[in-house]
């Protein structure tokens, strides 16, 4: 409950009975019904009976929003804090919250528990709202984000920005969850429906507002309604969210159906039209708008305005309105904070508990009246009618005090509106007082010359009424409560007539303190009077400076409601025109006849009176005073001039500066800046006397200082430049290095002069002078003899290495060789180091870190620096190679296609303002097979470290292209393309002759739905697949499948292409063949041991007979090998069915502890060992005969196992024997494999899942005898799917399990 609210339930209530606070209390006078309150026009200012909380909040504010408690609001500023304040007090709560850049938007999650922010540099950032603690941030747009909101359950944050883009994000991790919400200007404001956010609005400035389904993107609505309100104020929902409130720039308020579009409702609030925001009330009855300083409110059924206007201290920035009906109203420094309650009617707030004494006062009230005139019984009719002559007597009574103290008001007025005149005239006036004012009920005014006893006896006899009608009022009153007790003490129900009579004792006795105030003001306005005709009186008398002391008396007692007395006020401002006049003409006189002390006395007094023109007295005074003594002196004298202190100032500095005396006038300059803190007096124009009268000095104090030094007078022309970069002169650096150069003149081992040197010369951006200047101040500071200076010398450091350091971190990921894209000349890592030192940020960085590193402008400026593109493209006949370009500029290379391509592309970079390029084609000296290896593995890192990557497609013209011709491109088959786009971070494609493909906009293509479309469509993966596929051994199934679809010119380069994809280093070797597949499959088996690698079917290579010949194999993402995974429901039933057939479950525990324990595979000189469950084959049948059209040989194989398989071969089996088949997919089986945790289940329960799955279908390998103890894999055309027959024990399938090596 707010203070106000709190204020008005303790003032409300009965002295007699507590039936709760009365309709008055707590509201202002006179506070009507709604009914009433729709006749109430927009001219009537609201006038509280309680002031309003003031917050100052120390710099601009651009929103205030209220917690869900009502109890605290929270408010952002422009130099980047967010504060919360108590509602009650106003007093802050917590330290403030530090964005660190302006802070344009906030908002509050509905539990009470979140703020979040929105700032101009596009930063948003969720705070915990009770400990102010950062919880996360992230950047959300390019600039400006002036709309945030937080949906109703608290788990989604909306933003807008200038970009012109609406994003709905995650409040828990700051994940992107819905957009870009494309706009086409300025979006103003985004706020969540009150249905939990199923749809949020947006407005754009002076656009449109829109309305889309916060889940699709789907746009509901969009309607041409302009706004010009810059912050998120301009919108409301209304708490059916199915209508939405929007204020247009031409003074009107619409209301709109969300689900038609249409315009239920439109009014205009007020004749102005720079309506600056709205708030909609928690119930939805009333909404609330402001108009530059003025705050109206509406009732949005009836479309007519309730209350009184607020008017603001400034113009309304944002405006908020509580769950508690406070309002919250902010401007430029400050927030207002006032309870509705005050202003409208109790009807409105019925939806509150705590406000139901208000609502019920005002019913019982309209039911007395309703039942005043029923039948009563004669005991409690007679006292009730009694209250009603007591309550007229009353009423009477203060009636005739009022009237009684308006009447002498009224007849002195003409005497009080008369002009100030000479005296005698003010005498006549006085005389005739008694004819003017006539007698009234009280004591008769008797105002005669010398009317100081007079005037005390008037307010004498005054007070003497006043008190008689008190005591007349005070007796009334006795009656009136003698009734009500009467009234109580007969009939304990009559709460009714009760709580009437007291609220009626309660009206009369405002009436009366309202005739107290306005006798009081009436006495102060007499003694005003008095005290004017006293001054009058010595001024005709010649008495001027007696004249003043009294009128600086009257400035000084008059109070506040009696200086808004019209004829107060100009008469005030006429006599001290008057004496000031008078006083200047003395002093003129005095210095005229060389009486200097009586000169200052007149002006002292005359600028003591506040003149409203000082300046000609001022400059009179400060010359007579500085004759006398110096600046300071003067200024000391001026403690009660009634003139702003920069007037004295500047008058005090100009006479200085005129007389030739700068040292003292910027001394006094000085002093005044000091005195009078940046923002004082600026209205007088303070900012631009400083400019004029800094450059003035600066300029007159340099020439002094030049004419010095070609004097020799070192000295004194230290003295000058000294005085001049005490005013922070524009040239600051100029100056500073012709002092340093006449210190370094007078003494040259001095350190002083070469410090102020190389702040000079660094100043200037001489930045390479500015360092010889540092080096030498280090020289003096070690060959000082001095040892306090020596020891100087440690405050100082050398920023070289550091600076290299980072240069070598930097570079050390960085590719080996590079291409400068302005020389078109090949570095290597020496050469990009030193790069960086031939450059002017390298010397300006080591001189601007003379005393302290800044680390991280070092990393930002070199990583900077270092930032690299590389190039994805097709290898054409004749790509320029690194020895042919080693020596040469590319742009000096011969026209040829390929040598135009890397021509353009360098072109292109160094227009986007990069430094440096890499291309596959000459970056990489291929005759060195160190620096071959070392590439082919890291270029997955260089890819994914580039800022950015350049794809150029081949075949794809810009007059002719279509979607879909990205993903049929001869790029997108290569090789070598697939781990560079898959490894780039950000994209762009361009056709050949050099436009961005299909005009996109984007910066990162990437991230364009239409390319993301291709390549899905392209790879058969996702996009959000493809980006998170980092370098390793993880997801190999994934990426072999991914690169079975892409081709190379060399056979070796399939496997070359994959080095960095996953990880791994094997040596190269042009010229193996296939065997490079299956070296690199070797590998990739052995570290990751994913036995996937081995589900295929086709030809096997040259290196082990269970690796296949290439790639193409894995064309499936899903290998058919393995089996498949089993829902939950039916694994339970499977178990279940297994544990009921099962005589002995310990059988099923060991043979799962045997498959456990088995090894990973292993690959060595070619042999593979492979683990899993044998079955041998126990007879094999040649069904069919090879022929000329086919070379495949189809057998009949017999397991215990299996039963009969078939199998179709190239090999020939006849009359082999000793077959084997093996099931190696081990891990899928012990659940290794799948998503279900099963660490919490029995060992029982993991051997009944086992056998139930050694049920499912799987592809098993056959393999043929090379010798007794090693094997070969038979390859076929089709997959070998076998089943385990039921009737197989567990002790044949734990016979069975075992290790093999495959040759």
């Amino acid at each position: 409950m707010s203070s106000k609210a709190r204020r008005g339930q303790e003032n409300g209530g009965s002295t007699r009975k507590q039936n709760g606070p009365s309709s008055s209390g707590g509201h202002r006078k006179g506070a009507t019904t709604m009914e009433d309150e729709s006749s109430d026009k927009s001219s009537s200012v609201h006038q509280e009976g309680v002031k309003p909380i003031v917050i100052d909040g120390r710099d601009n504010i651009r929103s205030v929003a209220f917690l869900n408690d009502g109890d605290h609001i929270v408010s952002t500023r422009e130099i980047g804090k967010i504060r919360r304040w108590r509602v009650g007090d106003g007093v802050e709560v917590g330290t403030p919250m530090d964005v660190g850049s302006a802070v344009f938007s906030i908002a509050a999650s509905r539990d009470g528990k979140w703020l979040v922010s929105g700032t101009d540099d596009g930063q948003v950032t969720v705070w915990n709202a009770e400990s102010h603690e950062k919880v996360t941030e992230f950047k959300a747009h390019k600039n400006f984000v002036r709309a945030v909101d937080v949906s109703l359950d608290g788990t989604r944050i909306a933003t807008g920005s200038n970009d012109q883009t609406v994003y709905i994000w995650s409040l828990a991790t700051g994940k992107r969850l819905l957009g870009p919400l494309e706009h086409d200007y300025w979006v103003v404001a985004a706020k969540f429906s009150p249905d939990a956010g199923s749809l949020i609005a947006t407005a754009t400035w002076a656009r449109s507002v829109r309305v889309y389904h916060s889940y699709d993107e789907r746009l509901l609505l969009d309607v041409p309604i302009k706004v010009n309100s810059a912050l998120n104020n301009s919108i409301a929902w209304a708490g059916d969210a199915k209508r939405l409130f929007a204020l247009s720039s031409d003074g009107n308020i619409h209301c709109l159906d969300v689900s038609t579009g249409t315009t239920l409702s439109r009014w205009p609030i007020h004749s102005r039209s720079n309506v600056d925001c709205i708030a909609l009330a928690n119930n939805g009855m009333f909404i609330a708008s402001s108009a530059g300083s003025s705050v109206s409110f509406w009732n949005t059924s009836t479309r007519e305005q309730i209350g009184s206007v607020i008017e603001f201290t400034h113009d309304v920035w944002s405006m908020a309105i509580s769950a508690n009906y406070d309002v919250a109203i902010s401007g430029k420094k400050t927030i207002s904070l006032r309870s509705l309650c005050d202003i409208l009617p109790s009807p409105y707030f019925v939806d509150i508990s705590r406000r139901q004494g208000i609502r019920r006062t005002n019913i019982e009230k309209s039911n007395f009246e309703e039942t005043r005139q029923q039948d009563l019984p004669i005991e409690l009719a007679e006292p009730h009618r009694n209250t009603d002559r007591n309550k007229d007597d009353l009423s009477q009574s203060s009636g005739l005090l009022g009237d009684n103290i308006a009447r002498p008001e009224e007849a002195a007025w003409e005497l009080c509106n008369e002009p100030a005149n000479p005296p005698y005239i003010a005498n006549q006036r006085k005389d005739g007082l008694n004819t003017t004012v006539r007698p009234s009920s009280f004591a008769e005014l008797r105002v005669k010359e010398g009317g100081s006893r007079q005037f005390e006896q008037a307010i004498q006899e005054l007070h003497d009424q006043l008190t008689t009608s008190q005591r007349r009022a005070s007796q009334k009153e006795d009656s009136l409560i003698e009734t009500i007790n009467a009234l109580h003490a007969r009939d304990e129900s009559s709460n009714n007539k009760i709580a009437h009579l007291e609220h009626t004792n309660q009206e009369l006795r405002a009436q009366l303190a309202e005739c107290q105030q306005k006798a009081d003001r009436f006495i102060r306005i007499i003694h005003a009077h008095e005290q004017k005709h006293n001054c009058e009186s010595l001024y005709a008398q010649g008495r001027i400076y007696d004249a003043a002391e009294s009128l600086m008396e009257v400035e000084n007692t008059v109070s506040g409601d009696v200086r808004a007395n019209k004829f107060i006020t100009d008469w005030l401002a006429e006599f001290t025109d008057r004496c000031v006049v008078t006083l200047e003409r003395a002093g003129d006189e005095a210095s005229n006849t060389d009486k200097r002390e009586e000169a200052v006395a007149a002006y002292t007094t005359a600028l003591s009176l506040g003149p409203s023109n000082p300046n000609s007295i001022l400059i009179k005074w400060a010359r007579m005073m500085l004759i006398r003594g110096s600046a300071h002196g003067a200024l000391s004298a001026t403690t009660k001039f009634k003139v702003p202190r920069f007037v004295i100032y500047r008058n005090i500095c100009e006479i200085l500066e005129e007389d030739g005396l700068l040292t003292e006038a910027v001394e006094c300059f000085r002093q005044m800046q000091n005195d009078l803190p940046d923002g004082t007096d600026m209205q007088d124009g303070r900012a631009q006397w400083e400019l004029e009268f800094r450059r003035r000095c600066v300029e007159k104090l340099e020439k002094l200082g030049d004419a010095m030094r070609d004097s020799k007078n070192h000295v004194d022309a230290i003295r000058y430049y000294s005085n001049a970069l005490s005013l922070e002169p524009t040239n600051v650096n100029v100056i500073l290095l012709k002092r340093s150069a006449e210190v370094i003149e007078l003494d040259p081992s001095s350190h002083t002069g070469y410090e102020g040197k190389h702040a000079a010369l660094h100043g200037m951006g001489r930045h390479a002078e500015a360092l010889e200047a540092f080096w030498t101040m280090l020289s003096n500071f070690d060959q000082s003899s001095d040892p306090q200076i020596r020891e100087l010398r440690h405050q100082y450091i050398d920023a070289t290495a550091m600076i290299q350091k980072v240069v070598e971190e930097t570079i050390r990921h960085m590719p080996r060789v590079l291409i400068d894209t302005v020389t078109g000349r090949l570095y290597d890592k020496t050469q990009q180091a030193t790069a960086f030192e031939e450059l002017p940020i390298y010397d300006e960085l080591r001189s601007s870190m003379t005393t302290g590193l800044d680390y991280s402008r070092i990393r930002r400026e070199v990583k900077q620096y270092y930032r690299y593109v590389m190039f994805s493209h097709r290898w054409e006949r004749g790509e320029p190679l690194f020895q042919k370009i080693q020596k040469i500029s590319i742009y000096d290379l011969k026209l040829s296609p390929p040598n135009i391509k890397l021509q353009k592309f360098c072109e292109l970079i160094r227009s986007l303002g990069f430094q440096w390029v890499w291309s596959d084609t000459c970056c990489i000296d291929k005759k060195d097979n160190v620096v071959l290896q070392e590439s082919l593995v890291a270029m997955f890192t260089w890819y994914r470290g580039s800022s950015l990557t350049i794809v150029y497609l081949r075949g794809v013209w810009s007059h002719s292209q279509q979607p879909g011709d990205l993903w049929k491109s001869i790029w997108n088959t290569r090789a070598w393309t697939y781990q560079e786009y898959v490894a780039a971070e950000t994209v762009q494609f361009y056709t050949e002759d050099w436009k961005l493909y299909l005009d996109l906009d984007v910066f990162n293509h990437k991230e364009s739905p239409a390319i993301i479309s291709e390549m899905e469509q392209a790879s058969g993966v996702s996009a959000q697949e493809l980006a998170v596929l980092l370098p390793g051994l993880e997801r190999v199934r994934e990426k072999l499948f991914l690169a079975s679809m892409r081709q190379t010119t060399l056979v070796e380069d399939i496997a070359y292409s994959l080095l960095g994809i996953f990880n791994v280093a094997i040596p190269v070797i042009y010229g193996e063949g296939n065997r490079a597949v299956g070296r690199l499959l070797e590998h990739i088996l052995t570290g990751s041991g994913d036995v996937t690698v081995l589900a295929w079917t086709g030809r096997m290579g040259g290196y082990n007979s269970c690796l296949p010949v290439d790639l193409t194999v894995y064309n499936k993402l899903v290998p058919p090998h393995v089996p498949l995974l089993i829902e939950t429901a039916d694994m339970d039933n499977m178990v279940a069915a297994v544990r009921s057939s099962l005589a002995d479950l310990s059988l099923a525990v060991t043979l799962y502890d045997h498959l456990n324990k088995l090894p990973s595979p292993s690959v060595a000189a070619s042999r593979l060992r492979l683990a899993g469950i044998i079955f041998p084959v126990t007879e094999l049948v040649h069904i069919s005969e090879s022929n000329i059209d086919s070379d495949t040989f189809v057998y009949r194989a017999t397991t215990a196992a299996f039963g009969d398989v078939e199998i179709k071969t190239t090999d020939d089996l006849s009359g082999m024997e000793d077959l084997l088949f093996i099931h190696p997919w081990i891990s899928p089986l012990l659940d290794q494999d799948f998503s279900r945790r099963t660490a919490a289940l029995d060992d029982t329960t993991r051997a009944l899942r086992l056998v139930a799955r050694l049920r499912q279908p799987f592809g098993a390998l056959l393999l043929r005898p090379l010798s007794r103890v090693q094997y070969r894999r038979v390859a076929t055309d089709c997959l070998i799917m076998v089943r385990v027959c039921e009737e197989t024990s567990l002790n044949e399938l734990i016979d069975g399990i075992g290790t093999i090596d495959i040759q």
